[in-house]
C-alpha cells in the first residue's frame, strides 16, 4: 500500500518573532524575525522558502542565528501558499512581485538600516534571483546556492537539440505543491504510463496538485520567468555556489555562462564551486554513514554550517564594506574533487585542462585514445525504453549519500564504455567537459553520457553526466553533449571512462510511444549510431571552449539568446 507522510509547520522558535508581510494584492505572508542583540537598525538577510521557515529539513533557525551572530537581522519567510502563508500554492508564479513587496516592506521597518541581502538553496535560492529580477534598489546582493533562474525547466539548445526532462519536476509538484504542507511518498517508477503512479498518489491523498495538472495543459503557467528577464535587470553582486555533483547544476551553469558574457552582469558575478550534491553532502564524507544527515543529525548540521553559511557572510560583509574589500575577493573559488581549493579570475581558469580523447573502436574493447583511429567506422547502440539504463543512485538530489559503483553498467548491451589509459600521476581535470558525436538517430531519441573515474580495483564512480534529446532527426550531423564543468583529480593508477547510453532512469524521462513520455507507454527499442575514427570522429574534450560556441560550429541553426 502506498505510504504518505504529511508534514505541517513546526513551532516558531522562542528567539524569533513571527510577523506577517502584506503583498500588493492583500495576501499576508508569514515570516520569522531574528533581531540582533543591540536592537539597532541593521542590514537584513532575507530568505524566502517553500519548505517551512521553522522545519527541521532546512534548519533555518540555526542558519538565521549564524547570520545574526555576525550582526545581521534575519527575516525567514514562507512563500505564498506554503505552510503559514496565505494565498494559492503556485510554483514560481509570484516570486518576482512577492520578493519585491517583501523587500519594500522590510525597508520601512525601524530595525532595517535600508540594506537587504538574500541567501538560499534551490527554490529559496531561486527566490533570491527572482527578487533581483524585480529590480528593487534596496537589494544589495544575492547569494543563491545550487539553483538557477530557470530551475526545473527543460532547456532548449536552439540547434535541434535540448536537455532531457528530469522526473524531479513533476515529482516535486506532487511533494511540495499540492497545498500548504509537504508530502513524502515513493512513486512506483515501473508503472506505465509514468503518470499512473501519480494518479495513485492523488487518489489516495484525496486532492491534486494544480502545478502537476498544469504540466499537461499544453502551455504551463507554473514556470519561472526567462533568463532574459534576469539579464535585463539592474545587476547586483551575486555569489553563485554550484555543486560538482548537484543534479540542478545545469540551471546554475545556464545562468553563470550567460551572466559571465553579459557586460553589465559580468563584473558583479562571483563563483564558489564545491564538491557537494544538492543536499550539501560533501565528497569527502561520501558515502554517508546511516543517520549522518544534517536534516536530522545536530552534529552533522553543526559541522556543515561554517562552509554552508560563512562564505555568504564574508561576501555580504565585503559588499556592504563591513569587513574586507569586495574588489579583493577572488572572482572564483573552486574545489578540486580529491584535491585542494584554488582561486582564479574567471571560469574556466587560465590554466584549465586542454585534454582531448578520441573515442576508439580499435582493439578488443572501446577506448579513449590520444590519437583517432585511422579509418572512420560506425558504432551503434540500442535503447529499450522498457528496460532503461538505471540512474546512478537512490536519490538524484543526494548523489553523494550512496556514491554508487557504476562498473556493472558496462556489461549492459545498451551501454558503450570507452576507457582511457591509467594516469601515471595525479592529474587535475579542470574546465568544460563536452562529448562531440556525429550522430544518426530519429527525432525524439535521447543520448546520455557519463564521465567516470575507474579505480585500479575496477570500481567506477561518477564525475559528471550530460544528456540531450533530438527535436529533429540527425543524419550524421555533429551534436554536443554538455557534461557541464569539472574540477576533478584523477589519481595515479585511475582511468577516465566515458559511457554512452540511451537512457538514465528514473532521474530522466525515458523515451515513450508518443509525444509525451509521461502519458505514453514504453516505445519500441531505437538505435543511435555515431562515427569513431577519422578526422571528424567522436571525441571527449575538457578545456576552455563553451558548449554554446561549439554548437555554432555544427550544421544546425545557431542558438538564440538563452532563456
Amino acid at each position: 500500500m502506498l505510504t504518505i507522510e504529511r508534514t505541517g509547520p513546526a513551532a516558531v522558535p522562542p528567539d524569533a518573532a513571527e510577523i506577517t508581510v502584506p503583498m500588493r494584492d492583500g495576501v499576508l505572508l508569514a515570516a520569522d524575525l531574528y533581531r540582533t542583540g543591540d536592537r539597532a537598525p541593521a542590514p537584513v538577510v532575507l530568505v524566502r522558502l517553500p519548505y517551512d521557515k521553522d522545519g527541521a529539513y532546512c534548519f533555518m533557525p540555526d542558519i538565521a542565528r549564524r547570520f545574526r551572530a555576525r550582526g545581521y537581522t534575519v527575516v525567514v519567510q514562507d512563500v505564498r501558499g506554503k505552510f503559514r502563508s496565505e494565498g494559492a500554492t503556485e510554483f514560481a508564479v509570484h516570486e518576482v512581485d512577492d520578493g519585491h513587496d517583501t523587500i519594500e516592506w522590510i525597508t520601512r521597518q525601524p530595525w532595517c538600516d535600508g540594506d537587504v541581502l538574500m541567501w538560499g538553496d534551490s527554490y529559496y535560492g531561486y527566490t533570491a534571483i527572482a527578487a533581483a529580477m524585480s529590480g528593487h534598489p534596496a537589494l544589495r546582493a544575492i547569494a543563491p546556492r545550487v539553483t538557477g533562474s530557470q530551475l526545473s525547466t527543460v532547456l532548449d539548445h536552439g540547434d535541434g537539440t535540448g536537455d532531457v526532462e528530469q522526473t524531479s519536476r513533476k515529482f516535486y509538484f506532487a511533494t511540495h505543491y499540492v497545498d500548504a504542507d509537504r508530502y513524502e511518498w515513493e512513486p512506483d517508477w515501473s508503472r506505465r504510463p509514468l503518470t499512473a503512479a501519480f494518479e495513485a498518489f492523488f487518489d489516495r491523498l484525496g486532492r491534486r496538485s494544480a502545478a502537476f495538472d498544469d504540466e499537461f495543459g499544453g502551455d504551463p503557467r507554473f514556470v519561472p520567468p526567462g533568463l532574459k528577464t534576469l539579464l535585463a535587470s539592474p545587476p547586483v553582486p551575486a555569489l553563485y555556489t554550484i555543486g560538482w555533483f548537484d543534479n540542478c547544476a545545469v540551471w546554475s551553469w545556464n545562468d553563470v555562462r550567460a551572466l559571465s558574457r553579459d557586460p553589465g552582469w559580468a563584473p558583479h558575478l562571483y563563483l564558489r564551486l564545491e564538491a557537494i550534491d544538492h543536499e550539501n553532502h560533501w565528497l569527502g564524507d561520501a558515502p554517508l554513514a546511516p543517520g549522518d544527515d544534517h536534516a536530522t543529525d545536530p552534529g552533522a548540521r553543526e559541522r556543515l554550517l561554517p562552509r554552508y553559511v560563512d562564505p555568504a557572510i564574508a561576501f555580504f560583509d565585503a559588499v556592504l564594506g563591513r569587513a574586507g574589500d569586495l574588489a579583493a575577493l577572488p572572482r572564483v573559488r573552486y574545489e578540486v574533487c580529491h584535491g585542494a581549493w584554488h582561486e582564479s579570475d574567471a571560469w574556466p581558469p587560465a590554466h584549465a585542462s586542454d585534454l582531448e580523447y578520441h573515442l576508439s573502436a580499435e582493439g578488443p574493447v572501446p577506448r579513449l585514445a590520444v590519437e583517432p583511429d585511422p579509418e572512420p567506422r560506425p558504432l551503434r547502440w540500442v535503447c529499450d525504453p522498457s528496460d532503461p539504463v538505471p540512474s546512478p543512485g537512490a536519490n538524484p538530489f543526494a548523489a553523494l549519500a550512496d556514491r554508487a559503483d557504476l562498473s556493472a553498467a558496462a556489461e549492459r548491451p545498451d551501454v558503450l564504455r570507452f576507457t582511457g589509459p591509467a594516469a601515471e600521476r595525479d592529474t587535475d581535470l579542470v574546465g568544460t567537459a563536452t562529448v562531440h558525436l556525429p550522430l544518426r538517430a530519429g527525432a525524439g531519441a535521447t543520448v546520455h553520457a557519463r564521465l567516470l573515474d575507474t579505480a585500479p580495483d575496477g570500481g567506477a564512480v561518477l564525475i559528471a553526466r550530460g544528456q540531450l534529446r533530438l527535436d529533429v532527426p540527425f543524419d550524421g550531423e555533429p551534436v554536443v553533449v554538455d557534461l557541464l564543468e569539472v574540477a576533478y583529480r584523477l589519481r595515479a593508477g585511475h582511468r577516465l571512462a566515458l559511457d554512452l547510453m540511451g537512457g538514465d532512469f528514473p532521474d530522466y524521462v525515458p523515451e515513450g510511444r508518443g509525444n509525451d513520455p509521461w502519458t505514453a507507454q514504453a516505445g519500441p527499442p531505437t538505435a543511435r549510431e555515431t562515427t569513431v575514427g577519422g578526422p571528424s570522429g567522436a571525441r571527449l574534450h575538457i578545456g576552455r571552449r563553451q558548449p554554446e560556441e561549439l554548437r555554432r560550429t555544427g550544421t544546425r541553426a545557431a542558438p538564440g539568446a538563452p532563456g
